[in-house]
Order: C-alpha cells, then structure tokens, then sequence
C-alpha cells in the first residue's frame, strides 16, 4: 500500500468503529494511537479495510510521557508487522530540549530495522535555534522519519510544515506539509491528537482538552469550537449546504466527518494545484471571513520558519 501524498486521518483506539468512515476519503488513510493501536489495525484490516494504516503507540505525550532515552521496543516492531500495518512506527519517547542524547537513541535504535519509521516527538526548540542540528541528524540518518511538533509554552506552534517531512498528531498545517513535499501527514480528529501539548503548560495556555468538539472552517483553515462556529451554509458533501453552525448539536462522528470531508476537499485542490505551496500560502494569506477567534490557526505569511511564533495555539475555552 502506497503512503504517497496521503492525508490520514489519527484516531483513538475507541474510534475503530468509525475508522473505515472517517478514513475512506480518496487518498486516505488511518493512524491508530495508544498502546492497543495494532490491535485496533488488526480489526480494521479483519473488516476489510484496504488503505493505509499505521500505529503510533504515543509514548511521548501526557504527563507520564517517556524520554526519547529509554529506547525503542522490538516486540512493538513486530506486533505492528503481524497486524499489517503499512509501515512500522518506533514507540519513541519525548525529545525535550537540547535532549541530544534521546534523539541519538531513536536514530540509532530505529537503524536496526529496514522499512521503519523513527518518530520524533520534539520539544518546539528543535524547530527554532536548534533546527540545523535536528536536520544534520536526519540528514545523518538516512532513513524515514516522521515528525511531532510540542507547541511552545505561548501555546505557538512551529512551523514543522516547512521541512517537508512526514507529520503526526498535525492539525490543518498536515497540508502545507504535503505541500512541502511530505510522503504523507496526519490530522487528529480530535483536540489532544492535533497537538503535543507541553509538559507542564501555562495555567493560562487556553488548551481545550478532553471530550471538547472542534469543527473545521475551511474559510480559515480552523477548528473553531462547536459552539462558536458561523452562521454560514457549508457546501462539504457531509453538510450538503446546510448551517455550519448546525454542528454544535451534532455528535462526534457527524463532527469529525464534516472535518475530514472538508480536509480532503483541499487537499484534492491541492493535488490539482501547478504549485503546491503557492496554493498553500494563498491559503494562509485568506482573508478571515466569519471567526475572530478560532484554535488550531495556521501561521500567516511572514513568519519565518523556526522562529518561535509559527502556529498558533489549541481552540480557545
């Protein structure tokens, strides 16, 4: 199976009754976070699901997170193998800052294996002054990486879209990934798997975490709260021109298919786009219609990459 310009979609393991829904938009595909994640690609491929699938175990998050330093495991290697994933992802721990060490170890654990990614959960410095060392090592590597970008204590977010590289647990910026000329990117269908939230965050960083529903306002290439959203009609095949604001009685799924039908209708105009990041940065330069506060707001033009004040923060409370 071909991971070539797919757009996944990143669920919960308790999302694997809705996953052939929500993944089967044309160039799709499907990541399976948490510890059970191979078991829920297992039943997927039972049903009969034929596009891409991955498992990302998501080592690196949460407050009980793990170092990058306490190594990878080879039986979550193979339990991904025999579950027929479509490429192997490390169960890499967090790489804090100026943490050398623990993204030495993923590197040189990850080269033991043919045909696996090594996944780098970064603390947002690896992507500002310590980008030419984060891009020496890959480049050192040689092998297939995917990127999770840790938003910065401001609750900014940088702009890994840039470097072109595989993205996990992405919001919108998963498409100016691919623009970027990544193989393929992630989008999480929910607040906390669109984002690495920092360790220990501001009383005041504004992060909606939990159950919070967020639907995507492709105007601005936002989720906006549910109970924020605009009047306007939505022209998605999921809402067939009905109010956006409609949602906020909707449940999940209704949500999260409005948001991946949205996301795959761009990403189909990228595709047909003569350059991909001329499409992409017009989209960045749209001017806002509708919101004034939204979360999971891409960066406008201008700001440079690795500069500290790339994405914007998580939807606002």
């Amino acid at each position: 199976m071909d991971l070539h310009d797919r757009l996944l979609v990143q669920l919960s393991t308790r999302d694997v009754y809705d996953a052939r829904t929500l993944g089967g938009q044309p160039q799709s595909g499907l990541v399976f976070t948490g510890q059970a994640a191979h078991d829920a690609v297992r039943m997927v491929r039972r049903q009969g699901y034929a596009g891409p699938v991955l498992a990302d175990r998501r080592r690196y998050a949460g407050s009980g997170r793990v170092s990058g330093t306490a190594g990878l495991s080879a039986h979550w290697i193979a339990d991904q193998v025999e579950a027929r994933v479509t490429i192997p992802l490390t169960d890499s721990g967090y790489i804090g800052r100026n943490d050398t060490r623990a993204l030495r170890t993923i590197l040189d654990q990850a080269s033991r294996w043919d045909d696996v990614v090594a996944v780098l959960p970064l603390h947002a410095d690896w992507l500002g002054p310590d980008l030419p060392a984060l891009t020496a090592a890959i480049a050192g590597y040689g092998g297939p990486v995917a990127l999770v970008a840790e938003d910065a204590a401001s609750g900014a977010r940088p702009e890994a879209f840039r470097l072109g590289l595989p993205l996990l647990s992405a919001g919108p910026e998963a498409l100016g990934a691919l623009a970027h000329g990544a193989p393929w990117a992630a989008v999480g269908v929910r607040e906390v798997l669109r984002h690495l939230y920092p360790e220990h965050p501001p009383a005041d960083g504004g992060w909606r975490r939990g159950g919070a529903r967020s639907a995507l306002v492709p105007e601005r290439l936002a989720f906006v709260p549910v109970e924020r959203l605009p009047e306007g009609p939505c022209p998605c095949a999921a809402c067939h021109g009905r109010p956006l604001r409609r949602l906020a009685g909707a449940g999940e799924l209704e949500v999260n298919t409005h948001n991946v039908t949205v996301l795959h209708r761009l990403h189909a105009r990228m595709s047909r786009a003569r350059h991909r990041r001329h499409w992409w940065d017009e989209r960045l330069g749209a001017p806002p219609h509708h919101v004034e506060a939204a979360g999971d707001r891409v960066a406008r033009p201008g700001v440079q990459a690795g500069g500290g004040a790339g994405l914007a923060g998580p939807e606002e409370p």
